[in-house]
């Protein structure tokens, strides 16, 4: 699973590491703490024009009108099933993206008590997320993020559900975003793009999941836990 994100650098560093530009500048806040579930907007580059666009997180059917209702999280879409989904399986072809972001929050459960924990790349690197997007009817974006097996390191921390999202290795991102590709190109690249860096991790407040605002450079910061016994490097 992944529901809760950052993205804390800056419109210059993001368009440097990504070799291009925000369709609409004016746009794009940091933000510390993303919530999925607040109706939230992430910041994608599309297949089709490789810019990076305002989107909301939770794929709708294509050509969803704000008339219709749709209650199904859709924050994640799981690799092992996407391209089986009557709603992931047109995108995960046709419209696949790069969700930006430079780390991801997810909670360890000990003796039924959650520890939030922050993770991201060495030096809070940029990153892109495996995407799918779909167009509503008025022509605002939505997406999903990909999500897997948990990784060892991944497993450790989110060890209720042992998931992880996808975190696409540099080399492989102009290939997700190459919309030419079949739908065995595309089942491939799904088992082969992962990230090979290595993830850091370090424990944060209670307050991610609270209804407090956390918005905020302070959910950043490590905090220790004594059942943990430890803080991640």
């Amino acid at each position: 699973m992944c529901y809760h994100v950052s993205l804390t650098k800056s419109k210059p560093e993001i368009q440097n590491r990504f070799k291009t530009t925000f369709k609409n500048p004016d746009l794009f806040e940091p933000y510390y703490h993303l919530n999925g579930f607040s109706n939230a907007n992430g910041f994608i580059i599309t297949s089709e024009n490789h810019q990076i666009d305002k989107a909301k997180w939770g794929l709708k059917p294509e050509n969803f009108t704000e008339h219709q209702v749709f209650n199904l999280n859709t924050l994640n879409a799981k690799s092992e099933t996407v391209f089986q989904s009557p709603l992931f399986s047109e995108p995960i072809i046709k419209r696949r993206c790069l969700v930006l972001a430079d780390g991801f929050y997810e909670s360890k459960h000990i003796n039924g008590k959650k520890f939030p924990h922050y993770i991201y790349l060495e030096k809070n690197s940029l990153f892109a997320f495996a995407g799918i997007y779909n167009y509503e009817n008025n022509g605002a974006i939505n997406f999903s993020i990909l999500t897997t097996s948990a990784n060892p390191f991944m497993a450790n921390i989110h060890n209720s559900k042992k998931r992880m999202p996808i975190i696409i290795d540099d080399d492989f991102e102009k290939d997700w975003l190459n919309h030419s590709l079949k739908e065995n190109e595309v089942k491939e690249l799904v088992t082969c793009c992962f990230n090979k860096k290595e993830l850091k991790a370090h424990s944060v407040s209670k307050d991610l999941h609270s209804k407090r605002e956390t918005n905020s450079k302070e959910i950043l910061k490590p905090v220790y836990y004594q059942e943990l016994n430890t803080l991640f490097d």
